[in-house]
This record gives structure tokens, sequence and C-alpha cells, in this order.
């Protein structure tokens, strides 16, 4: 029993000694050269989101068939959801085919509604509050939805239009 705690009080004071030094080298280090300092650059700012716009402007670009498209502003926003708080910081509404080019201006049954949000978790609040309500209320009909611009633009298109129509406008939304 003796020899245990001999080998554990020798064992105690080697690891303590161990980390003790002196505060000069008795002897130089390896390398005469003193160690760089080195900043990380700081992380780049987020580049400002796309608007409605110019993601239409893209999808025109990329011949996914829209036609009669339009920029809202407050006054022309049918969800009054445009510059408020939770709301989308531009919108914009075109047609497609197989939308219903009688229904509401700027409306989703026309085809498709580009929604912009400053953040993605607003997007995907957004995606699921529409989705949820679409489903519990199948009357209503249903939306394909695409992430855009780093998933800050939620790209909707009616579910009236065709789905190889619709695997365009993916293409080309999530080319962005």
């Amino acid at each position: 029993m003796r020899l245990r705690h001999s080998t554990v009080a020798i064992t105690v004071a080697v690891l303590l000694t161990a980390g003790c030094g002196t505060d000069t080298p008795d002897k130089p280090t390896s390398s005469p050269q003193e160690p760089s300092i080195t900043q990380s650059a700081p992380a780049p700012a987020p580049a400002e989101p796309l608007t409605a716009k110019q993601v239409l402007d893209k999808l025109t670009t990329a011949k996914v068939g829209l036609t009669s498209s339009a920029v809202q502003n407050e006054d022309t926003d049918p969800n009054d959801l445009l510059g408020r708080p939770n709301g989308y910081t531009s919108r914009a509404s075109a047609d497609l085919p197989g939308g219903d080019k009688q229904a509401d201006k700027y409306g989703i049954d026309r085809g498709l509604v580009v929604e912009v949000f400053t953040a993605v978790e607003d997007v995907e609040r957004r995606s699921k509050y529409i989705q949820d309500s679409l489903k519990s209320m199948p009357i209503l009909g249903t939306e394909y939805h695409y992430r855009a611009d780093q998933g800050r633009v939620l790209v909707r298109v009616s579910g009236k239009v065709k789905p190889t129509q619709a695997k365009k406008i993916e293409a080309a939304a999530t080319g962005m």
C-alpha cells in the first residue's frame, strides 16, 4: 500500500512540474524567427438579394414561357406583404402556359409569382404557410415552390402549369 501511495505522489509531482518552466529559455529555440500573427479576414458581407424584377428577367432570358410580367408595388400587391414586417422586399408575377389568363391580375393562378425576402428563414416560413394552407384546403389548388438566390427568393408556380413546364422553371430558378 505504501508503494502505491509513493507511486501516485511521484506521478503527481512529475505532472505538476512538467508544465512549469522559466520565462527565458536556457537555449535558443529551433527557429530564430518570431512567430507571425495571422488575422483572419472578416467574412464578406452577403450580397444583396436579387429583386423580383431581376429574377423575372433571368427567367425570361431562360425562355421558360413567361408573358405579361409585372412588378408589384404596395398598391398592386394582392397580399399586402410588400415592405411590411415579415413580408417580402419585392414581388413580381407573370403568366405561364397552363395558367388561367382570366384569373386575378398579379395572382398565382395566372402562372408564376416571385417573392424576395431578406432571410432564408422568411422564405421557408412563407412557403410552409402556403403549402400547409393548400394541403388543408385542396379546393384552393396546388403550387410548385422553388428557391433561388441562395434561398432568399421564393418562385411560386401554379399547380395548373404542366409538370414539364414547371421543371423548366425549377432548373432556371435553382441556377440563380
